[in-house]
């Protein structure tokens, strides 16, 4: 195959979106991966590649922020002045318009991760139309999503939008690690693979911290994503697939998960759901084969 270096402008007509994209020879349709908080699109090399092996076009960038869309370190963990998580949904659909453009219109499958997991949800009732969505890694609703975006305006206010709170971040993400404090390591919650998580530690691009007001983007997007209005407005007829470790927080365990599940599944949407035996990182943990199986399977419509 060949993989292809791609730089598309952002929404946000600043950044320029640094990403690869993997062609196979004979290609049957797309696969865009959209990838999480502090992380990049690299860490999907491999997926990528198994994906472009069994005829998918398969192309992702670095969001606003991350990787080399950022234009120097100081912007790692930095996503925009206002409002950037439209920036983020939006540049989900300039990506793959451009990618149409160079290399023709095929059947369209759509992956985000974690905050990407937010951030296409958010896409596909924007405008975006994918022909199948898979939504990994996500959340359910947060109660007290409301208090935590106003506490984050409050930060950026009192000490600009750029003033990174250690107290914040670890109100927001500081029990995901609690039930695997045994292991006497940071990054657990993340997969049940140490060298995946040695990995992740040493990489530049994986361990910043977010700015107040990114994690605001981040609180909102999922705010929006859990909204009542989501689950009203999203296409009942897009075929939709969720996919989560029974180990991971950021579902809580299955359960959260679960619940965006059994509300798609009363609006009447086209949905399905698989939790695996792992962590937040389930392509990067002992399950991963299944889940590319299972992927695979969904976008034939071979998936039960």
């Amino acid at each position: 195959m060949d993989v292809i270096t791609l730089r598309v402008p952002s929404s946000d007509g600043i950044h320029t979106l640094a990403g690869k994209l993997y062609m196979p020879d004979n290609p049957v349709g797309c696969f865009q991966v959209v990838h999480g908080m502090t992380e990049h699109i690299g860490r999907y090399e491999s997926f990528m590649r198994a994906m472009a092996d069994a005829g998918y076009i398969c192309f992702g960038y670095d969001n606003l922020g991350h990787g080399n869309t950022a234009r120097h370190e100081r912007e790692l963990g930095y996503i925009a002045h206002r409002d950037g998580w439209r920036y983020l949904v939006r540049d989900v659909g300039i990506f793959h318009s451009e990618v149409e453009k160079r290399f023709g219109a095929f059947p369209y499958v759509l992956l985000g991760h974690s905050m990407g997991s937010f951030i296409v949800r958010c896409a596909v009732t924007e405008g975006l139309r994918p022909d199948r969505l898979i939504i990994m890694g996500t959340g359910g609703p947060n109660p007290a999503s409301g208090l935590g975006l106003a506490l984050l305006r409050s930060a950026a206010l009192l000490k600009g939008e750029r003033y990174v709170s250690e107290g914040l971040e670890g109100l927001i993400f500081g029990a995901y690690n609690r039930r695997f404090a045994d292991e006497n390591d940071r990054y657990a919650w993340l997969t049940t693979e140490r060298g995946v998580r040695d990995v992740y530690r040493a990489d530049p691009f994986c361990t910043f911290h977010f700015t107040v007001s990114a994690l605001h983007d981040l609180v909102k997007l999922n705010d929006i994503a859990n909204s009542r209005a989501w689950f009203d407005g999203v296409d009942k007829t897009l075929p939709m697939l969720l996919v989560s470790g029974k180990d991971d927080p950021v579902g809580s365990e299955g359960k959260g998960v679960t619940a965006v599940f059994d509300r798609l599944q009363k609006a009447g949407a086209d949905v399905r759901m698989r939790l695996y035996d792992g962590r937040h990182e389930i392509l990067n943990d002992a399950c991963r084969e299944q889940v590319v199986r299972d992927i695979l399977s969904f976008c034939k419509g071979d998936l039960s």
